[in-house]
């Protein structure tokens, strides 16, 4: 049985992806802001949006994959650049899902939140790539 890749008429993931995409743009400025000002309110809220972001991760990881193999079979001439978006974007997800898991382990102070601060700003500018690249191949094909 093959899983349907839409939903509604519409396809599932550019519908998925915004979730964890706009979470994790808000998780660097939450710990800039825990490194500001140390209240605990922003580090915890950076927590949150990390986990949430990693598990709404994993349904557009599973969608895109799903879209990946629809390309493959298809011979479509988007495979390459979906094969970057692909790689970029499930980089991002293991780096916060590691860093979800570290940061809600370790004790909490001003040396991890920087830590924090510096690998979501990596992640971000890596997210963006991968943003970039889905939106070519999903955008590109309306230009006809």
């Amino acid at each position: 049985m093959r899983w349907s890749r839409h939903f509604l008429g519409l396809p599932l993931h550019p519908m998925l992806v915004h979730f964890p995409l706009v979470l994790w743009l808000c998780v660097p400025v939450l710990d800039g802001l825990a490194l500001w000002h140390p209240a605990s309110i922003w580090w915890e809220l950076a927590l949150a949006a990390t986990a949430i972001g990693v598990v709404a991760g994993v349904f557009a990881l599973i969608t895109g994959l799903m879209e990946y193999i629809h390309l493959s079979e298809t011979g479509s001439n988007d495979v390459r650049l979906a094969a970057r978006h692909g790689v970029r974007t499930t980089l991002v997800w293991c780096v916060m899902a590691v860093k979800w898991l570290v940061a809600s382990l370790a004790e909490t102070g001003p040396g991890l939140i920087l830590v924090c601060w510096l690998i979501d700003a990596l992640a971000c500018g890596l997210l963006l790539q991968g943003a970039f690249f889905g939106t070519k191949i999903t955008y590109d094909g309306y230009r006809s």
